[in-house]
């Protein structure tokens, strides 16, 4: 058994509102784990500012906790009967890889677990079959790799939903999964697709990878849908904001036997009004979480033979010792801070 790996700087939230750098206890190493040395991590602006503010993000969520689940590293152990990757390769130290989320600490919840200096990864901390570390090519650095979770998960979305070839697809909310969303639908053969949001300067960000975008914050919204897409409602709506009162308006924008996936993660109840709106339109409704196995290799791939645009999804870094600011800065800026990223090494 290696004990080498018991102690750590974690991201602590100590109450909403409250974050730390601190050094924490790690779940035990045994023969079946990867150890990663963290290089970059992530704040998730849902999510993590979620549990943050104090909004909350699920049940099993208590304080102190570890949160993040976005993080990438170098191998520096692994135990004669470690885990392998969700496509079965072996790791070895010095291998760089997608660590995220770590499930268990002794003395803290895990928010998902994913801030902290080391990620201990066996199928106690990394029960779920998305969990186990996956490699990074060598022409992707960790800036790129880091803001990979999300694109998984819009991928897993789009998966789900199918996107065909030459069908035209809105995308609204154009945050890290949106904007992923809007690459992946590309790249499965969309027609006319348009990316649509509040704001505009979200807006801009999304019209190097759309046809065209709309303003949602416009009472003619639905109309100039109609303008922008030949006259005709979209075949597909991806609905990435996360929030509730984006969703009763999908009507207005998707056509008679259309289909709606709900990719964003919303913490207030979903209403939907006026249902004959939806019900008389056969529309199909879908929603996702996380991501499938093997998907963290796929969008990798991706971004390793120039078909997918990692450094676009990112805005600052910070070293991690500047947590507490950096939580404070996206609190208050979230809508002009994309990404932001954490240096753990200087």
């Amino acid at each position: 058994m290696k004990t080498d790996y018991q102690r750590a700087k974690a991201i602590v939230f100590e109450q909403p509102g409250r974050a730390a750098v601190k050094e924490i206890r790690l779940a035990e190493v045994d023969d079946e784990t990867v150890v990663v040395r963290t290089k970059y991590s992530a704040i998730s602006s849902g999510t993590e500012m979620a549990v943050y503010s104090g909004e909350g993000s699920g049940e099993g969520v208590w304080y102190p906790c570890v949160p993040g689940y976005e993080e990438v590293g170098e191998v520096v152990y692994v135990g004669p009967n470690a885990i392998t990757s969700s496509t079965g390769e072996r790791f070895q130290v010095g291998d760089r890889v997608m660590a995220n989320e770590v499930r268990c600490y002794p003395d803290y919840c895990a928010a998902w677990g994913g801030q902290s200096g080391y990620a201990i990864k066996n199928p106690t901390t990394s029960p779920a079959p998305q969990d186990p570390p996956a490699k990074i090519p060598d022409n992707v650095s960790y800036q790129e790799a880091v803001v990979t979770y999300l694109a998984c998960v819009a991928k897993k979305g789009l998966d789900m939903v199918g996107i065909h070839p030459g069908e035209s697809v809105l995308v609204t909310g154009m945050g890290n999964i949106g904007l992923s969303a809007l690459q992946l639908a590309k790249l499965c053969g969309a027609g006319r697709l348009i990316a649509a949001d509040v704001r505009e300067n979200r807006l801009r960000l999304a019209a190097r990878y759309a046809d065209a975008t709309l303003n949602l914050s416009s009472p003619d919204a639905a109309e100039n849908l109609l303008e922008l897409n030949g006259g005709q409602k979209v075949d597909v709506v991806v609905e990435c904001s996360g929030n509730p009162a984006a969703i009763n308006p999908i009507p207005d924008y998707v056509r008679a036997g259309g289909r709606i996936h709900l990719q964003g993660q919303y913490r207030q109840p979903i209403v939907i009004t006026g249902y004959g709106r939806w019900n008389d339109n056969d529309l199909r409704i879908s929603c996702s979480i996380a991501c499938n196995p093997g998907d963290k290799e796929a969008i990798l791939k991706l971004i390793s033979t120039g078909r997918f645009d990692a450094k676009s999804l990112y805005t600052k870094e910070y070293p991690v010792d500047d947590a507490p600011k950096a939580y404070e800065d996206l609190r208050r800026n979230r809508y002009d801070l994309l990404k932001v990223l954490f240096r753990w090494e200087e």
